[in-house]
C-alpha cells in the first residue's frame, strides 16, 4: 500500500459495495458518476487491486474489496452515524431507492407511500420491486432491494427486519350470496385464491391439508387485484388477508365474513440488510415506511 486512502475514498467505495452499481452510487452520494469513478481509480492505486469488476448490472467485487468491506463497513457507518444523525435533513436527500414490496401492500400502501415521502423528502425516487414470502429474503440478500415489505419468515443471518403487524384472514363474497358458517360449507364452496410462482399449495390450504381437508380452487392468479372481478363473475369465495379483503370490499361493493375456522395470522415485516442498519437515510427511510404501511394497512 503506497499511501493511507482517506475517509472520502472509503465512504465512496462502501456506497459501491452497498449498491454494487457505480450509478447507484454516485446517486447515493450526491456525485457525479465520474467522480465516483475517479475515487475508485485511486483506491485501487493505493490498494494494488482491481476492486471491482464490471457486470451486466453493475459491479462485482474481488475478494480484496470483500476482505476490506468486512473490516471498515460497521465502524465507517457507526462514524457516519455519530456525525450525520443529529443533522440528518430529508429534504437534501437526491436518490432513487429500491422497495420490495408485496403485491397487496403495494395495491393499499404504495400510493400514500409516495405522496408521503414527496412531501418529507422531495428528491427521493421510489422504484419497487415486487416480493412475496419466498423472494423477499434474496432480494434484500442479494442488494436488490434497499429494503421491502411483505410477509416473510425470519430474517437469515446478516438480515434484519422488524415485524410491522400480525396479518389476519377474513373472506371476501359477494354480496347476494351467504358465506360459508361451518367447515363442512366452506370445503363444498368454490374458491378463488392468490398464489406465487412455483407454489403448489397456499398458506390456506397447507392449513387444510394439516387438518386432514382441501378445498376446491377453481383459479389462482398472483394478484390480489385480479381477485374482485374473479369473486363477481364466478360467485366463488376468497380467503384473504384482512385488510386487503376489507379494501376490495369497499371499492367493489363485496362483502366480507369470518372464516369458520382458525387460521393463524402471519407476520407482515419490514425487510432489510444489517449493512445498510446504521445508515442515516436507511434508518430514516425504515421509519417513514413502518409508519405509512401500518396507518394503510392495520385495520
Amino acid at each position: 500500500m503506497s499511501s493511507r486512502p482517506d475517509l472520502n475514498l472509503l465512504i465512496v467505495f462502501d456506497a459501491i459495495m452497498s449498491e454494487r452499481n457505480l450509478r447507484l452510487a454516485a446517486e447515493r452520494l450526491g456525485r457525479s458518476q465520474p467522480a465516483v469513478s475517479q475515487s475508485v481509480a485511486r483506491l485501487r492505486d493505493i490498494l494494488g487491486d482491481r476492486l471491482f469488476e464490471k457486470t451486466p448490472k453493475g459491479v462485482k467485487p474481488t475478494p480484496r474489496a470483500e476482505a476490506l468491506w468486512l473490516e471498515i463497513r460497521e465502524p465507517l457507518h457507526v462514524i457516519g452515524q455519530a456525525l450525520t444523525h443529529s443533522e440528518f435533513d430529508p429534504t437534501a436527500i437526491r436518490a432513487q431507492v429500491t422497495i420490495g414490496l408485496a403485491d397487496d401492500v403495494h395495491d393499499m400502501a404504495f400510493a400514500a407511500l409516495v405522496s408521503h415521502l414527496r412531501e418529507q423528502a422531495p428528491g427521493l425516487v421510489l422504484r419497487v420491486w415486487e416480493v412475496d414470502h419466498q423472494s423477499i429474503w434474496p432480494g434484500v440478500g442479494d442488494g436488490r432491494v434497499d429494503l421491502a415489505v411483505s410477509v416473510a419468515p425470519p430474517p437469515p443471518r446478516g438480515l434484519g427486519a422488524a415485524t410491522l403487524f400480525e396479518q389476519r384472514f377474513m373472506l371476501l363474497h359477494r354480496p347476494d350470496a351467504m358465506p360459508p358458517a361451518t367447515l363442512d360449507a366452506y370445503l363444498k364452496a368454490t374458491h378463488v385464491a392468490v398464489g406465487f410462482r412455483n407454489e403448489e399449495a397456499g398458506y390456506t390450504d397447507q392449513r387444510l391439508a394439516n387438518m386432514g381437508h382441501a378445498r376446491k380452487v377453481i383459479a389462482w392468479t398472483p394478484r390480489f387485484v385480479a381477485i374482485p372481478d374473479l369473486i363477481a363473475r364466478t360467485g366463488a369465495i376468497a380467503t384473504m388477508p384482512e385488510p386487503i379483503a376489507r379494501c376490495h370490499a369497499r371499492r367493489f361493493g363485496l362483502a366480507t365474513a369470518r372464516l369458520p375456522f382458525d387460521l393463524d395470522p402471519v407476520p407482515v415485516r419490514l425487510c432489510w440488510h444489517e449493512r445498510r442498519r446504521t445508515d442515516p437515510l436507511h434508518m430514516w427511510l425504515r421509519g417513514q415506511v413502518g409508519d405509512v404501511v401500518r396507518r394503510q394497512m392495520m385495520p
